[in-house]
């Protein structure tokens, strides 16, 4: 009978493991995508002659977006994300972009590069750390910074803010110091890839960027010398998101991480779906910046990886936007 027993019980292990195996190829399977698209963009100015806001149309439209301008009276009218172009900020619902003087600045001379930080930022994500866009010297806004504000770029060699971004109270809003024409090089897929991800951030939708071993610019670049790919996305649930981890390298990756910056409003999110896909995974918060942290103890070669994370709480407001757009 002790032998019945033990092998009834190794049958009912190897069936609920099958089981749960199953289950979880049908889960992953299921997982329905949402692909989001560029945000609209509207350029507002107070001239539509302006030099600087034909600058912006033209750099924009490089980076696949589809602009937008109209002037200052008719910014009741714009449409996705605001660009406020040397007009005086407007009070607006809604998330804005700022270029040159339109927030407190003063008036001098760019360096002839501006250099990116070498910190995880939402709009250096999937950018290698510190890399270096050349510009010819220009007269532009050098922003009078606060404590409050992320710098994201300075000119190198005098150290002013170029580009920043700020969230405050779940309003996120990006600043642009450069001028469009005077880059050297306005094709740069490095400058539409900075650009793209600035207004993914700004218009709430989630961002990633992966490390190897530490939260430093050297774990992003060995990241990415080492071929961690990664991805987040939207589920048809507006509640779920999907983690997709991937090492297409030759050999074992050790603590791969993916920071993801959530929706303004996310509070608090945890790891969903069965015990398989979240084997070994682990859920950091890092709430100062609306951000989490899902971290595996490795990751074998060819290995692909697909999680979920679950909205567990937000605000009053981010939980009504949630429903009306089921």
């Amino acid at each position: 009978m002790r032998h019945l027993a033990i092998y009834a019980f190794v049958v009912a292990l190897v069936v609920a493991v099958g089981a749960l195996a199953i289950w979880s190829f049908i889960e992953r399977q299921s997982l329905v995508v949402v692909t989001e698209p560029l945000p609209k963009v509207t350029i507002v100015t107070r001239d539509p002659r302006s030099p600087l806001a034909a600058a912006w149309v033209r750099l924009l439209t490089k980076a696949q977006f589809a602009p937008t301008l109209v002037t200052a009276d008719k910014i009741d009218s714009a449409e996705g994300i605001v660009v406020m172009c040397d007009v005086a900020p407007m009070k607006r619902n809604g998330p804005a972009v700022y270029v040159g003087s339109t927030l407190p600045a003063d008036i001098g001379m760019s360096d002839d590069s501006l250099h990116l930080s070498e910190t995880m930022s939402p709009l250096l994500a999937r950018l290698a750390p510190g890399i270096e866009f050349s510009s010819r010297r220009t007269q532009v806004a050098l922003l009078k910074e606060t404590p409050r504000m992320v710098i994201d770029a300075r000119w190198r060699e005098n150290a002013r803010a170029a580009v920043m971004h700020v969230e405050e109270a779940g309003a996120r809003s990006v600043w642009f110091g450069f001028d469009p024409d005077a880059l050297n090089n306005p094709d740069d897929p490095r400058l539409h890839l900075l650009l793209r991800t600035a207004f993914r951030w700004v218009a709430g939708q989630p961002v990633s960027d992966g490390v190897v071993g530490t939260l430093t610019a050297e774990g992003r670049r060995k990241a990415r010398a080492e071929r961690f790919a990664f991805s987040v996305d939207r589920l048809r649930n507006p509640r779920l998101f999907s983690i997709r981890m991937m090492n297409r390298g030759t050999l074992p990756l050790d603590k791969p991480t993916v920071k993801v910056w959530l929706p303004p409003g996310v509070m608090e999110v945890e790891l969903a779906g069965s015990l398989i896909m979240r084997r070994g995974a682990t859920l950091q918060d890092d709430p100062g910046e609306a951000a989490c942290l899902i971290s595996l103890p490795s990751l074998g070669r060819n290995e692909d990886r697909i999680m979920k994370l679950k909205v567990v709480k937000e605000s009053s407001r981010a939980a009504a936007a949630s429903v009306a757009s089921r």
